[in-house]
């Protein structure tokens, strides 16, 4: 799977190199803010009412690199290399456990623009797919740490590979070194479950605030 991955990103910035030479406006740049995760489970489990009760989002930072290659005026395909936090947690009383997994992900969006050279509004949309590198599995009663766990994936319930869709909507502002601001949805499709006692689905998703800048 990492070899799909490495294999993606040379793609994508091969085609913006090519793009580069033919067009001066070839963007690259970074963009980085926060995560708002949760597992979305599907099936019978155990923990069901525990779950629905307790559960809240897990916060945590995503940031990355950005490819832009236009096409015209109105539309880009948008190329990007993101590290970012996927999981859940989940709070009783003074009791709250986290589970952080770290991914490595690549989405290719679609993305049309529309407005001038002080702002421009723009909708993305494309796939995405991940790799997940760790998982760190914390609790915490009040501000004290009981426990904290680090493990690989191979160690664990889940299946590294994750892959969806993702759906952005924001504003560019051209004048301001291409400074946008976004607001996006990760939906996975992908079952991550890997246990061998339950058929119990599980998918990520995510809500993303995110500001960029493009050089």
């Amino acid at each position: 799977m990492k070899r799909i991955l490495v294999s993606t990103l040379i793609l994508c910035m091969m085609a913006g190199v090519i793009h580069a030479q033919e067009k001066d406006d070839f963007q690259f740049g970074i963009r980085m803010g926060a995560q708002f995760s949760k597992l979305k489970g599907e099936g019978n489990s155990p923990n069901t009412t525990f779950e629905a009760k307790h559960s809240i989002a897990l916060i945590g930072p995503a940031f990355g690199f950005i490819f832009e290659i236009p096409v015209n005026a109105y539309f880009e395909i948008r190329p990007e290399l993101n590290f970012s936090s996927q999981g859940q947690r989940f709070k009783n009383g003074d009791w709250v456990y986290s589970k952080w997994m770290g991914y490595v992900q690549v989405p290719v969006l679609l993305r049309g623009q529309y407005g001038n050279d002080k702002v421009r509004g723009f909708l993305q949309v494309g796939p995405q797919i991940g790799y997940g590198t760790f998982i760190l599995d914390r609790f915490r009663n009040g501000s004290d740490i009981i426990s904290k766990t680090s493990k690989s994936f191979k160690d664990s319930p889940f299946k590294p590979f994750d892959a969806g869709i993702a759906i952005g909507v924001g504003a560019e502002f051209p004048a301001a070194k291409g400074m946008e601001v976004e607001a996006r949805y990760y939906g996975g499709f992908t079952d991550i479950n890997d246990s061998p006692i339950t058929t119990f689905k599980t998918r990520n998703q995510s809500v993303h605030l995110t500001v960029a800048f493009k050089f």
